[in-house]
């Protein structure tokens, strides 16, 4: 059945047949990190000596990717996979992980099972966003509170680049600090590379917030 959608009670849109559901495939361990503090990175909550690299083809090519800060005074540059020893953990979601028929099922037009309760227990669910204004330049640090504590951050909306060809190092993307379980900071940091608005543009900034079942 195509054309079927279901909302929440903020409005927004949660089950939609025309687009097949996201559920968790893996749960992992941030393990070693390399090269820590090979780069400086000036912002609010540090030079970056602290951040260091995930391992080579840590994530899959494909999916959604969340990070759950777990310590407070913790941060990151998640776009840059630069993040500090022991911070968090990971959860990678896709849409090609098979889903559980059996209960209030939901087909496309073609008749392919897209969203099932059975299998809602793991799927992300979005209860809250850091949201930046679009009046607020982001290169000013923000501290922003969620609705809920130690929420999963959708790190594949976080843009973030580290550019080196061997003379001149660039950067640019959002960190984020951890600074207490419903209390957060982000910062928008650049070097040779463009600033916030030219990079971003003028309509603010919204990264989903979600919760795992048992996580």
């Amino acid at each position: 059945m195509s054309g079927f959608q279901v909302y929440n009670s903020a409005g927004a849109l949660t089950i939609d047949s025309d687009n097949r559901a996201v559920v968790m495939s893996t749960v992992k361990a941030m393990g070693t990190l390399t090269d820590t503090g090979y780069y400086q990175i000036a912002s609010a909550f540090g030079n970056g000596s602290t951040l260091g690299y995930l391992s080579t083809s840590f994530f899959p090519v494909t999916g959604l990717r969340w990070f759950q800060l777990q310590t407070n005074g913790k941060y990151c540059f998640p776009g840059a996979s630069l993040y500090e020893a022991g911070s968090g953990r990971f959860m990678l979601s896709s849409n090609t992980t098979a889903l559980t028929s059996g209960y209030l099922d939901v087909f496309n037009a073609s008749g392919q099972l897209v969203w099932t309760a059975a299998s809602a227990g793991t799927m992300p669910r979005i209860r809250d966003f850091f949201t930046v204004p679009v009046s607020h330049d982001l290169s000013t640090a923000l501290t922003l509170t969620t609705d809920f504590a130690d929420p999963w951050i959708c790190i594949s909306q976080c843009p973030g680049n580290m550019s080196d060809d061997g003379d001149v190092v660039g950067y640019s993307g959002i960190l984020i600090r951890r600074n207490s379980s419903t209390s957060f900071t982000l910062q928008y940091v650049n070097k040779n590379q463009k600033p916030f608005h030219t990079a971003m543009g003028n309509s603010g900034v919204q990264i989903a917030l979600a919760t795992f079942t048992g996580y």
